[in-house]
């Protein structure tokens, strides 16, 4: 009975730790796209320039680049350019940065392009 016991014990601790665990949340100028393929579309558009892109703030058809607090979620498509490979991420936005700081807002589920950075062409 006491080794049931003291399981249950460590199984709800082992659960309430875990709940607690959040992704970490980032802060970057991102290209931020409403669906995985206009994602896409922003890569193939700005072939082997997406990081010029992003930088320059330059928005797409469907896209805009800004610089948002967001946690990165499921990866699906790699896209290899010639300076790096890029994944086209889900992300939840949790912020918006203003001349005032970060601008916590009601999460949001978008997609942007990832830079991997141990992985080289």
């Amino acid at each position: 009975m006491r080794t049931l016991a003291q399981l249950f014990i460590g199984a709800a601790t082992l659960w309430s730790s875990a709940s607690f665990a959040q992704p970490a949340t980032t802060l970057a100028d991102v290209v931020v796209c409403a669906t995985a393929a206009d994602a896409k579309n922003y890569a193939t558009t700005h072939k082997d320039a997406i990081q010029n892109a992003i930088a320059s703030e330059i928005t797409g058809k469907a896209c805009v680049v800004a610089k948002i607090a967001f946690v990165p979620g499921k990866q699906s498509a790699r896209i290899e350019h010639k300076d790096a490979i890029y994944a086209v991420t889900e992300i939840m936005i949790v912020g918006v940065s203003t001349p005032l700081g970060v601008l916590g807002i009601p999460p949001n589920l978008a997609f942007t392009l990832l830079r991997l950075q141990d992985q080289g062409v």
